[in-house]
C-alpha cells in the first residue's frame, strides 16, 4: 500500500521507497522502527527515486533522534540529490535547526551548493530569514560570500532584497563584502535601495557600503535606483550619506531625471533641495524639465521651474521643454512654461515652432494657450515655408485652423514650391478646413510657384469631388492653366476622376482647352482607355477633331494608337474623322497596324476607314506597313477589308509582296499569295 504524504493528499508510490518499513519510519520519526530495520541489515545510504535518502526525509521533518541515529549507523552526510541539495541543505531550508546544528557537528559539508542555481546552506537561510541557522553556519565557518551561480547574489544580497535586517546583522558582523556585485553589477546596497528596504539601507551605510560602486549593467546607482522607485526613505538615508547626487547612467539618465520622468515628487522635492543638478542633459539631450514637461509630470515641473531650471534648455533635436509639452498634448505644463516666460518661438532643428507642433499633433488647447501668449502664428519652416495654418490644413485639424484664421493667420502664406493652406487643404481632400479657408477669404486662384497648378486643379487631380464642388461654387478660375498648359478638367480627365470632369463639364469648364502641346481633355483621355471621361466628353460637345499641335493627331488617332478599343468605338459612332492624317501623313489605320491593334484595325474598316491612301512622305500604303511590320493578322485582315494586294506601295514601286520577301515574314508572304499577289 502506498505512503500517504501528510504534507498533501499525495500518495508516494511503493518504487519511491526500496524498503518501504525503514523510509516510512524515517519520514515520520518512528525511531523504533528505523533501529529495527537497521538491526535487520538495512542499508542506510540506498538512494531512492528522486535521489532522496533516509537522512534528508528525516532532516526535512525535523526528526532529530532519527537524524542522530541514521549518522550513527554511518549514513553518507553529503550525498546530493541530482539538484544538488544535500542533507543540511535540506534541513536549512525546512527551518530545522537543531537538525542543522547536528549535520554540522557531524562534519557535514557548509557549503555545499545545489547544482540547479549554486545555493548553499547560508544562502538558503537567509533567504527564508532564518538567523539561528545563519549564525550556526557563519559560526561552523561557511563561506560568506560565495555567489549564487544563477545571478551572483551572495547571501547578504538576499538579505538586503528580502529586508532581513536580522541576518544581515550577523553576515556584516561576519565580515561579509558589503559591496560584491551580481551578473549585472548590483550590490546589496543597490538591491536595498531598489526594494525600498530602508534599514537595510541604512545598515549597509553604516557599515561603510560604497555609495557609488561601478554602477550596474545599466548604469544606475543605488542613489538612482531608490529615485527612480520613489522609495524616498532609502532616498534620504542616501543622500545624507553623502552618496553622489549626480551620478549618470550610461545614457546620460540622473537621479533627478529619473525621478521627474516617474513622476516622484517627493523624491524631486528631496534632491532639488540637496541641490541636485537641474540641468544635467543625458545622451539624446533631455533635462529633468524636458522629461517632466514630455510625461505631462505637472508637479514634477512646477517644482523644477521653481528651483530655477533652465525653461529653454534643448535636446539633440533642438526641442525645448514648451516644445515637447506641446508636442504630447500636455496642456498645464504648457501653461507652467508659457507663465515661468519660456521662449515661445523656439525652433528645433526642423525648424518648427512649439504651435507648429501643436497644430501638427491636433492639440488644440495647447494651440489655444500659446496663441492667447502671443506665439507667431506665421513663423514658417526655413526647410520648406510651411506654416501652422498650412499644417493645420495639410492634417485636416478643422479646430487649429479656426484659431489660427481667428488670430489673423495670413491665408496665403506660401511654401518654398508656392503652395498655399488652401492648395493643400484640397489636395489632401479636407473638405471642412477648404470652406473655412474660402470663408475667410483665401485666394481661389493662388497658383503654385513651381507648376502654376491652383487648388482647383489639384482637388480635381485627387478626385477630391466635395473640395472641388466648394471651389466650383466659390467661383475658382475653371479654366485656369499649369505652365504646361493643363486645366482641371484636363488632369480630372487623364487621372479618370469621372465625378470630377462630370462636375466641371456642368460648370462650364472649356471642353477643348489645349495644354501647350495642343492635347485636349478628349484626347488624353482617350489616350489612357478612360471610356466613361471620352463618354461624358463626346455627350457634351468637345471637339472629336481636335489637332494636337505638335504632331496633328487626333483622339481616335491617340485611342487607336493605345489600343483603347472601346475608346475608338465611342469615337467613330460619335462621327470622329476616320483619315484624318498627321503631319506626317499617318492616319488612325496606319497607327492601328504598327502597334498591331487587330481589334482596332477591324473597328476602322467596319467605319469604311480608307485602305489604300498612301502615306505623303513615303508613299506607303497601310498594307506595306502590315507586311513590313510582319503583322500577319493585320495584313489578312487588310486584304479581307479591300486592301489591293498588287498595288506598287511605295514611290519606289516597291510591292507589298516584294516587302515581305525582303524581310522574310513567311505569312505575309503566303496571306499575299493566297490573295493572287505576284
Amino acid at each position: 500500500m502506498p505512503l500517504v504524504n501528510q504534507n498533501s493528499s499525495e500518495a508516494y508510490p511503493d518504487a519511491f521507497f526500496p524498503d518501504q518499513t525503514f523510509y516510512r519510519a524515517c519520514i515520520y520519526g518512528d525511531l523504533d522502527q528505523v533501529e529495527r530495520s537497521l538491526a535487520e541489515g538495512v542499508n542506510v545510504n540506498t538512494i531512492m527515486i528522486g535521489g532522496f535518502t533516509a537522512l534528508m526525509l528525516a532532516s526535512s521533518r525535523g526528526h532529530l533522534d532519527v537524524v542522530k541515529r541514521l549518522i550513527n549507523a554511518g549514513a553518507n552526510l553529503d550525498t546530493a540529490r541530482p539538484n544538488g541539495a544535500t542533507a543540511l541543505l535540506t534541513a536549512t531550508e525546512f527551518g530545522n535547526t537543531d537538525c542543522v546544528k547536528l549535520l554540522i557537528n557531524a562534519g557535514a559539508n557548509l557549503n555545499a551548493a545545489r547544482t540547479s542555481d549554486g545555493a548553499t546552506p547560508l544562502f538558503i537561510a537567509t533567504w527564508k530569514g532564518n538567523s539561528d541557522c545563519v549564525k550556526l553556519l557563519i559560526e561552523a565557518g561557511a563561506d560568506l560570500n560565495i555567489p549564487r551561480t544563477s545571478d551572483g547574489s551572495t547571501p547578504l544580497f538576499i538579505t538586503a532584497q528580502k529586508g532581513n535586517t536580522d541576518c544581515m546583522e550577523i553576515l556584516i558582523k561576519a565580515g561579509a563584502d558589503l559591496d560584491v556585485q551580481t551578473k549585472d553589477s548590483a550590490t546589496p546596497l543597490y538591491i536595498a535601495a531598489q526594494a525600498g528596504n530602508t534599514d537595510c539601507v541604512q545598515r549597509l551605510i553604516d557599515a561603510g557600503a560604497n555609495l557609488t560602486p561601478p554602477l550596474t549593467s545599466d548604469g544606475a546607482s543605488p542613489l538612482l535606483i531608490a529615485a527612480a522607485k520613489g522609495n524616498i526613505d532609502c532616498l534620504k538615508a542616501l543622500i545624507k550619506a553623502k552618496a553622489n547626487l549626480d551620478a549618470r547612467t550610461k545614457n546620460g539618465d540622473t537621479p533627478l531625471l529619473i525621478a521627474a520622468q516617474q513622476n516622484n515628487i517627493n523624491c524631486v522635492k528631496l534632491l532639488t533641495e540637496a541641490e541636485a543638478d537641474l540641468n544635467t542633459r543625458n545622451e539624446s539631450g533631455a533635462t529633468p524639465l524636458f522629461v517632466a514637461a514630455q510625461e505631462g509630470n505637472t508637479d514634477c515641473l512646477k517644482l523644477l521651474i521653481n528651483a530655477g531650471a533652465d525653461l529653454d534648455a534643448r535636446n539633440e533635436n533642438g526641442a525645448t521643454p514648451l516644445f515637447v509639452a506641446a508636442e504630447e498634448g500636455n496642456t498645464d505644463c504648457v501653461k507652467l512654461l508659457i507663465n515661468a516666460g519660456a521662449d515661445l518661438d523656439a525652433r528645433n532643428q526642423n525648424d518648427a515652432t512649439p504651435l507648429y507642433i501643436a497644430v501638427q499633433e491636433g492639440n488644440t488647447d495647447c494651440v489655444k494657450l500659446l496663441i492667447n501668449a502671443g506665439a507667431n502664428i506665421n513663423a514658417a519652416r526655413t526647410s520648406d515655408g510651411a506654416t501652422p495654418l498650412f499644417v493645420a490644413a495639410l492634417k485636416g485639424n478643422t479646430d487649429c485652423l479656426k484659431l489660427l484664421i481667428n488670430a489673423g493667420a495670413d491665408l496665403n502664406a506660401r511654401t518654398k514650391d508656392g503652395a498655399t493652406p488652401l492648395f493643400i487643404a484640397a489636395e489632401q481632400g479636407n473638405t471642412e478646413c477648404l470652406k473655412l479657408l474660402i470663408n475667410a477669404g483665401a485666394d481661389l486662384n493662388a497658383a503654385r510657384s513651381k507648376d502654376g497648378a491652383t487648388p482647383l486643379f489639384f482637388a480635381a487631380q485627387e478626385n477630391n469631388i466635395e473640395c472641388l464642388q466648394a471651389l466650383i461654387e466659390a467661383k475658382a478660375d475653371l479654366n485656369a492653366r499649369t505652365e504646361d498648359g493643363v486645366t482641371a478638367l484636363f488632369m480630372a480627365a487623364q487621372e479618370n476622376n469621372i465625378d470630377c470632369v462630370k462636375l466641371l463639364i456642368n460648370a462650364g469648364a472649356n471642353l477643348n482647352a489645349q495644354t501647350d502641346n495642343g492635347s485636349t481633355p478628349l484626347f488624353v483621355a482617350a489616350a489612357k482607355g478612360n471610356t466613361d471621361c471620352v463618354k461624358l466628353l463626346i455627350n457634351a460637345g468637345a471637339d472629336l477633331n481636335a489637332v494636337r499641335i505638335m504632331d496633328g493627331a487626333t483622339p481616335l488617332f491617340a485611342a487607336t494608337a493605345k489600343g483603347n478599343t472601346d475608346c475608338v468605338q465611342l469615337l467613330i459612332n460619335a462621327g470622329a474623322d476616320l483619315n484624318a492624317a498627321r503631319l506626317d501623313g499617318a492616319t488612325p489605320l496606319f497607327f492601328a497596324i504598327q502597334e498591331n491593334n487587330t481589334e482596332c484595325l477591324k473597328l476602322l474598316i467596319s467605319a469604311e476607314v480608307d485602305l489604300n491612301t498612301p502615306r505623303a512622305w513615303d508613299g506607303a500604303t497601310p498594307l506595306l506597313i502590315a507586311v513590313w511590320q510582319g503583322h500577319t493578322e493585320c495584313v489578312e485582315i487588310l486584304i479581307s477589308g479591300g486592301a489591293d494586294p498588287f498595288a506598287a506601295c511605295t514611290m519606289d514601286g516597291v510591292t507589298p509582296l516584294y516587302i515581305a520577301f525582303l524581310k522574310g515574314h513567311v505569312g505575309c508572304v503566303a496571306a499575299l499569295i493566297k490573295a493572287g499577289a505576284k
